[in-house]
């Protein structure tokens, strides 16, 4: 497993080396595309503008859900491409294991290429955050719903393998719905994602996360995460049974 481990790792990095243009270049386009979000937040809302802070920490919430939201799908769909799926399949441990490998990968470079966006619109913006010593366990939930979301899309991606419209479709409505959470409201805790997104936010400003928050952010956290696995694991073994794994 660690040989598989090292592996994958130097997958990325020779990934990243090979096209750091068009990471650099994504980038740019995050963060262009938080200040269109800003300017038109301004012009639709001048009279109940939210606080900029609270637009670049919902944006970050975002821009890591949509991150870790893509990696599995987009992992199957790339193999299945270069019909190397079957090989994944091969690999010891099976092709779930290779997967959830390579999406922790995947998974820490969003953590980075995320923070860096973060402290750029800081920057930008003006802003300064101080962060609750235990930061981390505000931002745990949200990556623990985003991974179990990943792994139902990975599900959907070994079947159908191209759902590159469906995945655009969902960020357009995430965009709004996110967005939403810097006004919040005590109802917001029973919303998909919405205790996830604001235990983030109040963690990484230094504010105290109220406990029906934070454990309704855990338990939806943990249910996504079971039930995006129970998915993959059922395609899994559909797709095989029907021969439909190395097709594209």
């Amino acid at each position: 497993m660690l040989n598989q481990l090292r592996a994958e790792v130097n997958l990325a990095l020779a990934s990243l080396r090979l096209y750091w243009v068009n990471n650099l270049v994504g980038l740019f386009v995050d963060v262009v595309y938080f200040y269109a979000i800003l300017v038109a937040v301004r012009a639709v809302v001048q009279d109940a503008l939210p606080n900029t802070s609270s637009l670049v920490l919902i944006y970050t919430a975002l821009q890591l859900f949509l991150g870790f939201y893509v990696t599995i799908a987009f992992i199957l769909r790339e193999d299945a491409v270069q019909g190397t799926l079957e090989h994944l399949a091969l690999a010891r441990g099976g092709l779930v294991r290779q997967v959830l490998l390579r999406a922790g990968i995947l998974g820490t470079l969003v953590l980075i290429q995320t923070s860096v966006i973060l402290i750029i619109l800081l920057l930008l913006t003006g802003q300064r955050l101080t962060f609750a010593p235990w930061w981390p366990l505000g931002l745990l939930p949200l990556v623990i719903a985003a991974l179990g979301l990943a792994l139902a899309m990975g599900a959907l991606a070994l079947y159908f393998r191209q759902i590159s419209s469906f995945y655009t479709l969902v960020q357009f409505l995430l965009i709004p719905y996110f967005l939403s959470f810097t006004q919040w409201q005590p109802y917001m805790v029973y919303l998909p994602l919405a205790p996830t997104a604001h235990a983030m936010r109040l963690s990484l400003s230094g504010q105290p996360v109220p406990l029906d928050v934070y454990l309704g952010a855990f338990l939806q956290g943990v249910l996504l995460l079971l039930l995006g696995s129970f998915l993959l694991l059922r395609m899994y073994a559909l797709v095989r049974r029907r021969g439909l794994l190395g097709r594209y």
